[in-house]
């Protein structure tokens, strides 16, 4: 019942739920993530443009080709690729990001879910699946287990306060801001591509 219910799940994020809701249904999910994002102060809507900015010139965001042995070969087909960690279950996490309309931002297979092995171990797991001579990787995020992971990791690491009047607020964070975090931990090339 579940490998059914999680394949079912994969096909609605390939899709999208634009395709498979009728109009109105589409009309209710477009209310729905309008009353969400006002409540949140627009950090639905802040959190995607920033996606947005960082995948830049991606304009294929369709999961990558499956090899015989299972690996997906999703590095070749993007410049910049956008992996969510929660701390979440998986299934629950998958459903928001239909539901927050992330499925064309973040491909289900770049979902992770830390419940079981903490973000360390998830984080070793993605730099040892995309790993590369020119990989770079930035963790943005609001708690102290990514702060950490971050540093054992060597990545820069943004933090974000979800409180209203925080002094790192997410509505407002850009890729040029992103940069000079980048900047700060690889050198100075991505901040010169920047300006």
């Amino acid at each position: 019942m579940l490998t059914c219910f999680l394949v079912i799940l994969y096909a609605y994020f390939t899709l999208g739920l634009h395709r498979i809701f009728d109009q109105e249904m589409r009309k209710f999910w477009d209310d729905l993530f309008d009353v969400t994002d006002s409540y949140t102060d627009r950090w639905l809507s802040s959190a995607r443009s920033c996606l947005e900015q960082c995948s830049g010139g991606n304009e294929d965001l369709t999961p990558g080709t499956t090899s015989a042995d299972g690996i997906h070969d999703s590095i070749t087909n993007f410049q910049h690729i956008n992996v969510l960690v929660t701390s979440g279950s998986l299934i629950p996490s998958l459903v928001k990001c239909l539901l927050f309309r992330l499925d064309d931002m973040i491909t289900y297979e770049n979902v992770y879910s830390s419940w079981d092995v903490g973000k360390l171990q998830c984080f070793s797991m993605i730099k040892e699946r995309f790993s590369g001579p020119n990989v770079q990787f930035c963790v943005i995020g609001d708690g102290w287990e990514e702060c950490e992971a971050a540093q054992a990791m060597r990545w820069p690491f943004v933090k974000i306060n979800v409180e209203p009047g925080g002094s790192h607020r997410f509505p407002g964070l850009s890729l040029r801001t992103l940069n000079h975090y980048f900047s700060i931990v690889y050198g100075n090339a991505v901040a010169k591509e920047d300006d």
